[in-house]
């Protein structure tokens, strides 16, 4: 019996310090971001279902940007905020409006505004070949 109770103990202790030993992988937050870019943390809507999203690097912002793009070409209901920034913007219920036929300067626009803190919608008016965007505080 006591043999095999200083067996446990031993295997017990030789466990521990072999747990003890191993290399942790802890990453700092800040390196994260140097190796893959900015972190975005996104709430949108996409025809009425909200949906949460952490979005890492720079490449896949602009992904999800065309995509909600896309989506409100195909004449879907789309608006979409930034997480951290939106605390940024003074509560006033301001709308700000912007009409343009150019993609670009409407995807350049909402990104300004999304950054800005504002909640972004995108709607294209297929009529008239153009889109309408909101940003609202």
């Amino acid at each position: 019996m006591r043999k095999t109770f200083i067996a446990i103990a031993l295997f017990a202790m030789i466990g521990t310090l072999a747990v003890s030993c191993q290399k942790e992988n802890i990453m700092d937050q800040n390196a994260i971001v140097a190796e893959n870019g900015t972190v975005y943390k996104v709430s949108y809507t996409v025809d009425g279902v909200t949906e949460r999203l952490t979005i890492v690097g720079d490449a896949a912002w602009h992904d999800f940007l065309n995509r909600m793009m896309a989506l409100a070409e195909e004449g879907r209901e789309v608006s979409f905020r930034n997480e951290e920034a939106a605390s940024q913007v003074v509560s006033t219920k301001k709308v700000i409006t912007y009409e343009t036929k150019s993609r670009a300067e409407a995807y350049a626009w909402t990104e300004k505004m999304f950054n800005a803190g504002y909640t972004v919608a995108i709607f294209y008016d297929n009529e008239n070949d153009k889109y309408v965007c909101f940003a609202i505080s």
